[in-house]
């Protein structure tokens, strides 16, 4: 059996993730986590060392102050890394960065650094780590506005709204569920 922990198990994704795996109880072992363990270290500590795998999802995508997404983003994924250097645990980390990466915002920005130094980490203790791009995500229980661009333009289509294309080009999508398994055969 494998023990799993999901950080931002409650989102869009990670609870997507969550329910699937919890449909294999002899397989995968979900380790709850709230996000109150970010607040309290000997929480966190329990949580990873409970953990074979960590799939850190928990991320502020969107806020009026791109600082704040920033700080916010880079401090979870510091505080996850100084917990594992506390227990002396190195699960195989996946981390979920962002297509945005590409773009020069503070979104991108702290999801690229998350993914370094997540990545440093796991080269520095010699453990597994996974850094997934992922392109926009869209599936039931998308929230339109928040984090998924097809939930906000089918909102804005059922509500006689004119959608407003804020950059044009190609956009890339994945399906939620095919998210999900490529996550899982990463595990």
């Amino acid at each position: 059996m494998i023990n799993i922990g999901i950080t931002g198990n409650k989102g869009f994704v990670g609870s997507h993730l969550k329910n699937t795996l919890l449909l294999e109880p002899k397989k995968y072992n979900v380790i709850p986590f709230e996000r109150a363990h970010f607040e309290n270290e000997a929480q966190l500590d329990d949580f990873v060392k409970k953990c074979d795998v960590v799939v850190h999802l928990a991320a502020l995508n969107r806020h009026n102050d791109p600082d704040v997404i920033y700080n916010t983003n880079t401090s979870l994924v510091k505080k996850l890394i100084d917990s594992f250097e506390r227990t002396e645990s190195a699960p195989h980390v996946i981390f979920s960065s962002s297509s945005q990466e590409e773009r020069d915002n503070l979104y991108g920005k702290s999801k690229k650094e998350g993914r370094e130094m997540f990545s440093a980490f796991a080269k520095a203790r010699q453990s597994t780590f996974t850094g997934m791009i992922i392109p926009n995500v869209y599936g039931p229980f998308g929230d339109p506005y928040y984090n998924s661009v097809v939930a906000t333009f089918a909102h804005q289509v059922t509500h006689n709204e004119t959608p407003k294309i804020e950059i044009d080009g190609n956009l890339k999508l994945i399906y939620v569920g095919e998210l999900v398994a490529a996550i899982i055969d990463q595990i």
